[in-house]
């Protein structure tokens, strides 16, 4: 056994190479990555959406609901943090099939139970698989395609996320409010159908030797990987700082977007429908802003977009300040949600940041950012029971800029971008 974990068998032994992929294989392999993040993101937005029509048929309150999501949060965090360890010990593919297949189940279970306590448990497991799915999708992403196009796939598989939007928006507005556990069957059926053909179709990355840094692929993936190197030396300062700003983006992101059905209708005072039609001009603007953000990564690095959070806190200053003019808030709302697809790069950005077997455990930081933003819900309804719903949602541009400051102070991995420095994972 070498230093790295590598058995001497193991180094000798020949393997493909990524770099010669097929292009059908490539497309492939990029095809079922992005199935898993249509699911997974529409698992993770779907409390959001149905929040009010908890609270209308179910009889809860809006606290019960922030606590669904603080309860998803919590699982997304332990699932973070122990789905890479499962990454780095196991294998990537295995660790995405038994995620996918969680998800749908602990989803669908939850049409059975009318009660918040039940259905807290289940989000929590629910959150657990999420981040495992998350960190194993990217990890293999990270190891299968060259840091010259990373960004714009993990921008365009981040852009699931609009997709999602898109697809419980517009569902959600053609079933209304009578139908919401559609909503429900759809999260479940999804993550089956997509399990069947990762298993059935996706290679394991062990048996390639994987990009690390370069254009070529000349990294073995044996080696295991573990926490211990993540919080030592100067690692541990990228680690803290990986994670303060997930926290804060999604901090702000629940600041606003957690709470913006809940703001259409209790607020402006628009009904089902045109709120549906807001949540699908979110999913447009994510979906315009991961292309438009992932060639910004890929051409003038990874710490160019910290400029997108600037630009969406502007957008939502304007938009809790603006009068109840439809199209002026669809603009608005467009706009918002083209910035915040800036974050869309960071499945490669905080992979890059870190060697090839410590991956999966820079790929989790995404996630583990949920710790600080985990009780977000709850201070907005604390706030808006004391004072209003608009102030409580106004945290969020304040939060951006901070994320942003803290962003520009990371180092770029992109080698052909003008701030490069010399960084080294």
């Amino acid at each position: 056994m070498t230093a790295t974990g590598v058995t001497a068998a193991e180094a000798n032994n020949p393997l493909r190479r990524a770099d010669e992929l097929g292009r059908g294989e490539q497309w492939l392999i990029y095809g079922l990555l992005l199935l898993n993040s249509l699911a997974y993101n529409y698992n993770f937005l779907l409390i959001d959406y149905v929040r009010p029509f908890l609270v209308a048929d179910l009889g809860w309150t809006l606290r019960d609901t922030a606590l669904l999501y603080a309860s998803q949060a919590a699982g997304v965090i332990v699932g973070s943090f122990a789905s890479a360890w499962w990454v780095a010990r196991w294998n990537a593919r295995g660790v995405l099939l038994v995620a996918t297949l969680a998800i749908g189940a602990f989803t669908v279970l939850g049409l059975w139970a009318t009660g918040s306590e039940i259905w807290l448990v289940f989000r929590f497991l629910v959150g657990v698989a999420l981040s495992a799915t998350y960190v194993a999708a990217t990890t293999m992403l990270a190891n299968f395609f060259a840091p010259k196009v990373r960004g714009r796939l993990l921008s365009i598989n981040g852009a699931m996320f609009a997709v999602s939007l898109i697809l419980i928006g517009t569902v959600g507005a053609g079933l209304g409010k009578e139908h919401w556990r559609a909503l429900i069957w759809l999260g479940a059926a999804m993550p089956a159908a997509i399990f069947v053909c990762t298993a059935w179709l996706l290679p394991d990355d062990r048996l390639f030797s994987v990009y690390g840094d370069g254009e070529a692929a000349t990294d073995r993936n044996a080696a295991r990987g573990n926490w211990r190197e993540m919080l030592t030396g100067s690692r541990l300062k990228l680690t803290l700082a990986c994670l303060l700003l997930a926290g804060l983006n999604f901090s702000g992101y629940q600041f606003y977007s957690g709470f913006i059905t809940t703001y259409l209708q209790t607020v402006r005072k628009f009904d089902a429908s045109t709120t549906g039609v807001f949540v699908t001009a979110d999913g447009f603007g994510a979906l315009l802003g991961g292309v438009l953000w992932g060639w910004l990564a890929d051409r003038y690095g990874r710490r160019f977009n910290a400029i997108g959070f600037v630009l969406a806190a502007i957008f939502i200053v304007a938009y809790l300040l603006a009068p109840s003019e439809k199209i002026l808030l669809y603009t608005l709302e467009l706009g918002y949600a083209i910035c915040l697809a800036c974050t869309y790069c960071w499945g490669a950005y905080f992979a890059e940041l870190f060697p090839v077997r410590l991956r999966p455990m820079g790929s989790s930081l995404f996630h583990g950012g949920h710790v600080i933003s985990l009780f977000a819900p709850l201070l907005v309804t604390t706030v808006a029971n004391q004072h209003s719903l608009v102030l409580g949602m106004a945290m969020a541009p304040a939060t951006f800029l901070v994320a942003a400051l803290v962003w520009w102070w990371l180092p770029e991995t992109l080698h052909s971008s003008k701030s490069y420095r010399g960084f080294v994972p």
